[in-house]
């Protein structure tokens, strides 16, 4: 019986580890550039059960990976709204060192400079991309220009392996160099931004399979443990 039970609670334990990432991505789905999650999941310990409760063994989260598929391109006109089609993501210059974003909403500081809205520059070929000049014309490799001739070329980056890369706050992802090469298939997109690869309405669906699975563990859980009392209240008598 025990070790039935801490099998359904295992799965409990999972489906309420699934809600809190589905909730996550649900609340993220207007975010520009954000990239949704999917959790692994993975059998342990059954051959450390006792040979009659090995049908099964407890359920574990393996690990958590964003998926970086595609999301849709909003045009809005702006000529600092950038975005990508392919695989690849903008490289910023952040207090912490370099992080990568999908999100393209960029504005320029003071002094010219392209920069996130948390203030993070975004960086070319040579560093940093300050604008000389009044307009400003990004071609799809990155190029830029003003009416004062070439600027400099976005760096646009892809990940070797994606499943290594870490998410952080404000919208941004951190990986090891290693991890890091060119992405010469990447497209730049001037004056539009990628949207969220999260469909609020999938989301939905989910959240509510979630819940139903686990309040199906629940149910199971709290009739094990009506049968535990049954079973000491008649060893008692």
């Amino acid at each position: 019986m025990d070790a039935a039970m801490y099998k359904a609670l295992s799965g409990a334990v999972a489906q309420m580890r699934r809600m809190d990432v589905t909730a996550q991505d649900m609340a993220n789905s207007n975010t520009t550039g954000y990239k949704g999650d999917r959790l692994a999941f993975s059998e342990v310990l059954a051959e450390r059960l006792p040979a009659e409760d090995r049908s099964g063994g407890w359920v574990a989260v393996a690990d958590q990976r964003t998926q970086f598929s595609q999301g849709g391109i909003q045009m809005t006109g702006n000529p600092l709204n950038l975005a990508l089609e392919g695989d690849g993501v903008f490289v910023v210059e952040t207090a912490r060192g370099e992080r990568y974003t999908r999100n393209g909403g960029f504005t320029l500081s003071p002094d010219g400079t392209i920069v996130t809205p948390q203030g993070d520059a975004l960086l070319g070929e040579g560093g940093p991309m300050q604008i000389t000049g009044t307009t400003i014309e990004i071609a799809s490799d990155g190029t830029v220009k003003s009416e004062q001739g070439e600027i400099g070329r976005i760096r646009v980056v892809r990940f070797v392996n994606p499943d290594q890369v870490v998410k952080e706050g404000a919208n941004l992802f951190r990986a090891a160099p290693a991890n890091v090469e060119e992405a010469p298939g990447a497209r730049v997109v001037q004056g539009g931004l990628e949207q969220s690869n999260v469909s609020p309405i999938d989301s939905m669906v989910s959240l509510i399979s979630i819940n139903r699975q686990f309040e199906a563990y629940e149910r199971a859980m709290k009739l094990m443990d009506s049968e535990t009392e049954k079973i000491v209240a008649d060893a008692g008598r």
